[in-house]
């Protein structure tokens, strides 16, 4: 009997303990599926920060670069702005050839061995700005050029001027007695002709005043709203 019940008693130990080893070895799965489980969802939220992370960076980077571009373009339009206002304040001629509807000289005397003339564009129609030098030949009764053309005087100022309907342009011209060069003079002109300043039509005129070319010096200077004295 004593045989039977120790057999027993053991058989009931070893099925406990087995029993107590597959407990065991349920609840170590269970924890480390949990800890796998809680590992992989700390690894995703991580890496949903870092992402986040990164999507914030790239949209401020885009904000940024936009930002700089857009300060870019700014600064290329002030820029453009400037130069084009510098521009602006450098008159450049618009009155042509077909604002003015006469041409001539005016005698205005003699100084320093130089006879010296008022050269007058006249019979403006508008409002428009001038600069420069004006083209000057003397032509004979047939229209054909006496000598060679005017060169550019630096006697006198460059400067815009604003011209008004009605008003006269006017330029200096002045060339040497005839007594101080030995009598080299061209012939006497019978028509002018002038180019007003960045114009390729000119303008032809009768009043010549008896002009002519002596010492082979014929000097024209800028033009200018009111006649120089000489």
């Amino acid at each position: 009997m004593r045989m039977k019940t120790n057999s027993r008693n053991r058989t009931f130990l070893l099925a406990a303990t087995a029993a107590a080893g597959v407990l065991s070895l349920a609840a170590c799965g269970s924890n480390d599926t949990k800890t796998t489980s809680a590992d992989h969802s700390v690894s995703a939220a991580a890496s949903g920060s870092s992402d986040q992370g990164q999507a914030s960076s790239s949209g401020d980077d885009s904000k940024s670069s936009k930002s700089d571009t857009g300060k870019t373009t700014d600064g290329v339009k002030q820029q453009s702005a400037k130069t084009s206002g510098g521009s602006a304040r450098e008159v450049r001629s618009d009155c042509t050839t077909d604002d003015f509807t006469g041409a001539r000289l005016v005698a205005k005397g003699q100084e320093m061995n130089s006879i010296y003339y008022d050269l007058q564009l006249t019979g403006n129609k508008a409002t428009c700005h001038v600069q420069g030098f004006p083209g000057l030949s003397l032509l004979d009764a047939q229209g054909h050029q006496i000598g060679k053309a005017a060169s550019r005087s630096q006697e006198g100022d460059n400067k815009a001027i604003t011209l008004k309907p009605g008003q006269v342009l006017h330029a200096q011209v002045k060339t040497p007695d005839e007594g101080v060069t030995d009598g080299k003079c061209d012939a006497k002109a019978a028509k002018i002709k002038v180019y007003p300043p960045n114009n390729t039509a000119a303008v032809t005129g009768t009043g010549t005043s008896g002009i002519r070319v002596c010492g082979d010096s014929f000097q024209v200077t800028a033009v200018s709203a009111t006649a120089t004295t000489s």
